[in-house]
Order: structure tokens, then C-alpha cells, then sequence
């Protein structure tokens, strides 16, 4: 949008569209799925305004959830959502989730993830990472709540060894001593 500001003349109309999908969730049918549109600056005459309308009625027809939003509204939920979800996907992918013959509906859910984000083409994910303001900020908290949970899994850890070191243990004169 900011570039479209920049560039080009008054004359252009500019209406920002996402398709919320990919090749994955987009492969079997478009129904219900989410298209975001901003009419950033449309022209006021009636043929200009009857184009952009038309260009929306395409999706809305094949029954896209038309949703009206901002650019910036739009990139701060991107940010916490497309690219999350993104980036667990790869995640997952490079962790080497596979399938097994005791997987789990919520497993297989996560084997799905990666399969879906998988199927999209890189730049698409470096071009959400490169051109969102946002998501700096949520690489970051991805990252504190990754740290957060290993704190948690490792303060757990050592009260169970300590529990377990000092089981027969007692405290005679400010000194730990086995009894026996």
C-alpha cells in the first residue's frame, strides 16, 4: 500500500486484496475461505467504482468470506496469525515430525501444519517476514515463550532431582549429612 501510495499517480486506483490461502487449503474448494480487501483510493466516477466491484464480486461469488480491512489492520493479524502459523510449521518441518502408529488427533493436526505450510513457496513466507512491520515483534515473542517453556521444563526438572538427591538426607548444623 505505501509503495502504491508513493508511485503512483492520483489517477490509479488502489484496491489491496490477500487471498487468505494457499496451495494446500485452497487445492479442494474457495468456499468460506477469508479474502481481504482494502479500497485504499478508488476513483469517484461510476465506471472506476463499478470495476473494483466487479473485480470483488469474482471471489465473492465463488464463495470467499469477503472481509473489509485496513493494510495495517490486516498486517498486524497476518503477523499473528499467517506467519505463527508459518513459522511453526517450519519449525515442526526442520524438528522432523513424522507419522506413527500411535499418533494422536492433535498430532495428526500438527502433521497437517506442516504439510500445509510445506506446500508454500519460500518467498511467499520471506516476503511476509521482509514487508510486515509486525513481525519482528512476534518472531521475538516466539522466541521469549519458546525460552519460557524450557525454563519451566528445566525448573521442574531440578526440583525433582534435588527432591530425589536429598530424599535420605537431613540438616544437622547448617551441614546435609546421609542418615543411615
Amino acid at each position: 500500500m505505501n509503495l502504491f501510495l508513493k508511485y503512483l499517480l492520483e489517477e490509479f486506483d488502489i484496491l489491496c486484496t490477500h487471498p487468505m490461502f494457499g496451495p494446500e487449503s485452497g487445492k479442494d474448494s474457495w468456499v468460506g475461505l477469508p479474502f481481504v480487501y482494502d479500497k485504499v483510493r478508488i476513483g469517484d466516477d461510476e465506471e472506476r467504482l463499478s470495476r473494483v466491484e466487479r473485480f470483488l464480486d469474482i471471489f465473492a461469488k465463488e464463495g470467499r468470506r469477503m472481509v473489509k480491512m485496513s493494510c495495517i489492520e490486516h498486517d498486524k493479524y497476518a503477523a499473528g496469525s499467517k506467519f505463527v502459523t508459518h513459522t511453526m510449521g517450519r519449525v515442526l518441518e526442520r524438528f522432523g515430525v513424522e507419522s506413527s502408529p500411535v499418533n494422536t488427533k492433535v498430532y495428526e493436526a500438527l502433521l497437517n501444519l506442516v504439510k500445509n505450510t510445506k506446500g508454500d513457496v519460500l518467498d511467499l513466507y520471506y516476503g511476509l517476514f521482509m514487508y510486515n512491520q509486525n513481525l519482528l515483534e512476534q518472531l521475538e515473542r516466539l522466541d521469549m515463550a519458546f525460552e519460557s517453556i524450557k525454563k519451566d521444563l528445566f525448573g521442574r526438572l531440578l526440583q525433582v532431582y534435588r527432591k530425589q538427591l536429598f530424599l535420605n538426607c537431613k540438616e544437622e548444623d547448617g551441614f546435609l549429612s546421609t542418615m543411615k
